[in-house]
């Protein structure tokens, strides 16, 4: 009988929680500030940080879904996570003033059909990748590579939910999944320390994956400059 909800967490999966809820909270703790002071006012860069504060909301939930064992959720918020981190990145690097316009009008009637003139997934990443920087663009380059298929899966409920609800879900995979998650916010919060413009806070926010390796994946994305 397939179950109806996960079985507790394991011993490692609480710590991680636990790490990665003191990893946001440092990274948060740089921007101290009640409201982020970008470099400049432009439509661009709020809409930058706007597709940033939807990529951490998706971690945020993310980390709680896995806390209650609703992993396969978990797994589809990353792939949420993941694209809203590319679409920041694309607005900040290559997006050009009509494309920017496009996004930031307010939401009515003709504003979503416009809107379906953008670049999808893949024509946004080759775009950052020529454009991006390396810290930016490796790791999301390799997320796509070798993750974004099967997290596709639990987005439309493929037969990766439908097998990990029956047979159970791996707490190594769990694992994963939350470590790519911090990752992903790491990413964004180093694009915020961007648009400020304060190199000793770009500094600062890319550093602190040192502290917090053990909740991060192996990846040499973390060892890379800053965007």
């Amino acid at each position: 009988m397939n179950r109806l909800i996960q079985p507790s967490m394991s011993p490692n999966i609480e710590t991680l929680l636990q790490r990665s809820a003191e990893f946001e909270l440092a990274l948060h703790a740089e921007f101290p500030e009640l409201e982020l002071r970008l470099a400049d006012s432009s439509p661009k860069l709020e809409l930058v940080a706007t597709a940033v504060i939807v990529s951490l909301e998706h971690g945020s939930v993310l980390r709680k879904a896995i806390e209650v064992g609703a992993s396969n959720t978990g797994a589809a918020l990353l792939r949420l996570q993941n694209e809203a981190v590319l679409k920041a990145a694309w607005l900040l690097f290559t997006a050009t003033p009509p494309q920017v316009e496009k996004l930031a009008v307010p939401l009515e009637s003709g504003a979503e059909q416009a809107a379906k003139g953008l670049p999808g997934y893949l024509d946004m990443l080759a775009a950052v990748q020529k454009s991006g920087p390396a810290g930016l663009t490796q790791p999301l380059m390799e997320f796509n590579q070798y993750s974004r298929h099967a997290l596709n899966s639990f987005v439309h409920t493929g037969i990766h939910p439908l097998s990990r609800t029956k047979e159970g879900f791996p707490l190594p995979l769990a694992e994963k999944i939350l470590k790519f998650a911090n990752a992903h916010s790491h990413l964004a919060y180093r694009i915020l320390a961007v648009l400020t413009g304060e190199q000793q806070r770009m500094n600062q926010v890319t550093k602190l994956y040192l502290a917090f390796a053990d909740c991060l994946p192996m990846t040499t994305a973390n060892e890379t400059n800053p965007p």
